[in-house]
């Protein structure tokens, strides 16, 4: 399957709180949908974000790839204190282009941030998440499987079929 989408993982915070961290005072209304997890997390849409909890993690899908990596900002502003006391996980999946990566957030600030383009690092700071060192890539390097190991060393849960989305419109 190619993946081409991006989410963003909030711990301790509702899916509304991750949402607000995502998109500030742009809206994002609740349709009254509910999605699988194969549909937020693969689906085409470019003007809808997928929003669940999962454990104590909300987690929202971006499939238009506009807010996810964009995070940093937002943590760094501390949209009204979503950020302050928690960690965020933003990863984005683009096989179209052979782009995979992540940033990890502590506290509002970046402690980690990987991104590789066609195998090769152009974005990396922070030290490596313990995990990093115990996936075995491919000879291509780095893909959705890569970041679907640090998804769930982060978060403690992988994809999971079962898992019902909250579609909001932007």
């Amino acid at each position: 399957m190619g993946w081409n989408t991006s989410a963003v993982f909030v711990a301790d915070r509702t899916p509304q709180q991750a949402l607000t961290l995502l998109v500030g005072d742009e809206h994002a209304d609740q349709v009254g949908e509910l999605v699988t997890a194969d549909a937020a997390t693969s689906g085409l849409r470019g003007d809808v974000l997928y929003a669940a909890q999962t454990g104590g993690w909300s987690q929202v899908w971006d499939p238009s790839m506009r807010y996810a990596m964009g995070i940093g900002q937002a943590a760094a502003g501390d949209r009204i204190g979503i950020a302050a006391g928690t960690r965020i996980l933003t990863v984005i999946f683009a096989s179209v282009s052979s782009t995979y990566g992540f940033e990890v957030f502590d506290d509002g600030a970046l402690t980690r941030a990987v991104v590789y383009a066609d195998g090769e690092p152009v974005v990396e700071s922070g030290e490596p998440l313990p995990v990093e060192s115990t996936i075995t890539l491919p000879s291509w390097g780095p893909d959705e499987d890569f970041v679907w190991s640090v998804i769930e060393a982060v978060t403690g849960f992988g994809h999971q079929d079962e898992q019902l989305f909250a579609v909001h419109q932007l």
